[in-house]
C-alpha cells in the first residue's frame, strides 16, 4: 500500500521529535553514544545552533543535525527512512506513529522491543501534548486503539494501567522505608516520578532529591570529571544513607559475632566426636 503524504509528514515529525526528546532525556554533561554520538548537553548545543538559523525549517534541521549527524555520520543528506521506524509503520497508515508508543521495531532493536512490551504491560503512561507547554504537536492518546494494538502485537497482552501505582505504592510510599528517590531536573520522565516528600513520610527513611542539571539516572552512572556538583553531592548522600540504614538494621537485628559462630561450630564438632 502506497504511503500517504500525511503519514510521511507524521513520520518525519516523529523522527525530529524523537531526536529532541532523546537529547533532553540523555542530556549528560559529557559526550555519549547511546543511540547516536552526541556532545555534552546536546539539547543546549541544538538550541544554540537553532538560533543561528534564519528560518524555522533551518532551525529544525540544525537541531536534528546535532542528534543524527554530530560526527558527520549522516553525510550530506539525512536518511531519515532508515533512521526511524518509518520503514515499518508506513505500511500501516495511522498506526502508532509516535515514537514513544511505537509497536513496530527493527528485528534487531532488542531494547525497543523490550520497552514496547513493557509499555503494553506494566508501564502504561499515555502522555498527551498540547503544543503550548511542550514542544510537541497537540496529541491525545486513544486508549481503545492503544489496547487493541497491544493485543495484536503481543498475542492478547493487555496493559495494566494501575500496575505501577499498586506495586510501588505511588504517593502512598510513606508507608515504606529506606528508599532514596532521585530525578534529574532535565529528565522528561521526572514528570512521572515522586518529586517531593510524601505526607507523613520520615525524611530520614524516605529521601527525595531532584538533581539540578541532571539527566536520566545520572546519579547511577559512573563518575565523570564533567559531572555537576549536584550529582556528586547526591551520590555522597546516597552512600551515607545506605550505610546508616545498614547500621540501623544491624542494631535492630544483631547477629552472632564471628567468634561466637566459630566457637559454636567447634562445640558442635566436639559433641559429634564424643
Amino acid at each position: 500500500e502506497e504511503a500517504k503524504p500525511d503519514d510521511v509528514a507524521t513520520e518525519i515529525y516523529g523522527w525530529i521529535s524523537a531526536a529532541l526528546e532523546t537529547m533532553v532525556q540523555y542530556g549528560y554533561p559529557y559526550p555519549t553514544e547511546f543511540y547516536n554520538p552526541v556532545p555534552g548537553y546536546p539539547f543546549r548545543v541544538a538550541c544554540e545552533n537553532m538560533l543561528l538559523e534564519k528560518t524555522a525549517l533551518g532551525s529544525l534541521r540544525a537541531a536534528a543535525q546535532v542528534y543524527y549527524n554530530y560526527t558527520g555520520q549522516a553525510g550530506l543528506c539525512f536518511d531519515w527512512l532508515s533512521s526511524s521506524f518509518a520503514k515499518n509503520t508506513l505500511t500501516k497508515p495511522r498506526a502508532f506513529l509516535r515514537s514513544r508508543y511505537q509497536t513496530e521495531n527493527s528485528p534487531h532493536d532488542w531494547v525497543g522491543i523490550a520497552w514496547n512490551y513493557q509499555c503494553c504491560t506494566e508501564v502504561y503512561q499515555p502522555m498527551p501534548t498540547n503544543g503550548i507547554t511542550d514542544l510537541e504537536l497537540p496529541y491525545q492518546p486513544n486508549k481503545t486503539e492503544y489496547f487493541e494494538t497491544c493485543r495484536e502485537r503481543w498475542d492478547g497482552v493487555v496493559p495494566r494501567p494501575d500496575w505501577e501505582e499498586m506495586t510501588f505504592m505511588s504517593n502512598n510510599i510513606q508507608a515504606g522505608s529506606n528508599i532514596f528517590l532521585t530525578s534529574g531536573q532535565l529528565d522528561p520522565w521526572r514528570a512521572a516520578g515522586i518529586q517531593s516528600l510524601p505526607q507523613n513520610a520520615n525524611p530520614k527513611s524516605i529521601v527525595v532529591r531532584i538533581i539540578e542539571n541532571g539527566a536520566h539516572h545520572l546519579d547511577l552512572r559512573s563518575s565523570h570529571p564533567l559531572d555537576p556538583p549536584s550529582v556528586t553531592n547526591v551520590r555522597l548522600e546516597e552512600l551515607e544513607s545506605f550505610k546508616r540504614w545498614i547500621r540501623e538494621w544491624r542494631d535492630a537485628y544483631p547477629s552472632p559475632s564471628a567468634s561466637e559462630q566459630i566457637g559454636a561450630k567447634h562445640g558442635l564438632r566436639a559433641k559429634e566426636v564424643a
